[in-house]
This record gives C-alpha cells, sequence and structure tokens, in this order.
C-alpha cells in the first residue's frame, strides 16, 4: 500500500476518502493507506474528520510525511493550483471511482478525480486535477484544460474544448463542438450552444458582465 494524505477536510474530501475506500475494496489487494487529512484551517488543526486524523497544514503534513501520496480535494479551481504549486515534489495520483466508465483510449493526467457513476467516452484528453464530478458524462473527443471542475450531472457532448479552470455547474450541458475560455464559468442547469470567450460566465439569462 502507498500512503494518501487528502488535503481539503470539507465535503469534497468525504467524497475522496469515499472513493479510496471504494478503491480499496474493488482490489484484490488494498492500494492506499489513508494517512490523514490537511486543512490551513486553524481550527482543523486537531482532531479527526471521517474517522481519518487531522494532520494540521499542508506545510506541516508535507514535512512530517515527505514520501506519501496527495489528493488535492478542493473544488475551487485557483486554490486547487495553488496547493499544487505549494506542496510540488509530491505524486498527485488521479483517482478513478470504479463505477465510473472510462475509456481505454482516454488520456488524464496527475490530481484528476473521476466520480462515481461518471463516463468518459472515447479520445478524450483530460488535463491535470480536473474534477469530473458524479454521474457526469464526457462525450468522444472532447478536451478538458488543467484545474477544470465538473459539477454533478453535467453532460458534455462531443468534441467540446474546455480551456483551463473553466466550471460547469451542476446539471449544465453543451451542445457539440463548443468550445469555452479559460476561467469560464457555466451556471447550473445551463445549457451552451455557441463558444463562451474566456472569463465569461454564463446563466440562463444570458452571459453576465464581468
Amino acid at each position: 500500500m502507498r500512503d494518501l494524505f487528502i488535503v481539503g477536510a470539507g465535503g469534497l474530501g468525504r467524497e475522496a476518502v469515499w472513493t479510496v475506500e471504494r478503491i480499496n475494496g474493488a482490489a484484490a489487494e488494498p492500494l492506499w493507506n489513508v494517512i490523514g487529512f490537511a486543512d490551513d484551517d486553524p481550527a482543523k488543526a486537531e482532531g479527526n474528520f471521517e474517522g481519518y486524523p487531522m494532520l494540521g497544514s499542508c506545510e506541516k503534513a508535507s514535512s512530517d510525511y515527505p514520501g506519501a501520496s496527495v489528493f488535492v480535494a478542493i473544488g475551487d479551481n485557483a486554490t486547487r493550483a495553488e496547493i499544487y504549486r505549494r506542496l510540488r515534489g509530491h505524486d498527485f495520483p488521479a483517482l478513478i471511482d470504479p463505477s465510473a466508465q472510462v475509456s481505454p483510449t482516454t488520456e488524464f493526467r496527475h490530481g484528476t478525480y473521476i466520480a462515481a457513476e461518471s463516463v468518459v467516452s472515447v479520445g478524450t484528453d483530460i488535463g491535470k486535477f480536473v474534477i469530473v464530478n458524479a454521474r457526469s458524462g464526457i462525450g468522444h473527443d472532447s478536451s478538458l484544460g488543467d484545474f477544470c471542475n465538473i459539477c454533478p450531472g453535467v453532460s458534455l457532448s462531443g468534441h467540446t474544448v474546455l480551456g483551463k479552470s473553466v466550471t460547469m455547474g451542476t446539471n449544465s450541458c453543451t451542445a457539440p463542438g463548443v468550445r469555452i475560455g479559460d476561467g469560464a464559468s457555466v451556471a447550473c442547469g445551463t445549457p451552451v450552444y455557441s463558444d463562451l470567450a474566456a472569463g465569461e460566465t454564463l446563466s440562463p439569462f444570458g452571459v453576465l458582465k464581468k
């Protein structure tokens, strides 16, 4: 087994450790030894979370367990990127829930999370530290840039292209071939029929002013 600590004692952290437990349960032998959670919130410096010990700040956990793998369970894209920069030198594995259906032709990179009952189709390219949350569908030949957050129930049609740090809100969707620029956001339940420029936010009422 490989030692692993999870950064972020919050909702996504709870989901991540549940996924790790499911991965271990589905394997012939457990793959991961979860040593605990790191969190920069001083109120979470001690005690337990989801039955695992709190290890203190990110830097403290990194110093105490320099050889451990790290999973960053933070939903905010910018914060996830910052923690990655701060903890460089660790191994950042991808976590794939056993119930997810991921094509063998999919390319994905370190730090990525593919949650329960998601489907990632053929020819898809997924960057580093991307969150593909529960019951999401990623269509064939799509491309997702680094640090994107795909919330639960999202449906990306084939040939969708997301830039870096894009957030797709719960139950949003794209038409085939749509391109969404770096840092753009799509609100919950919103369909995207045409390209969205970098930094823009699309709601059911149209593009919101910056």
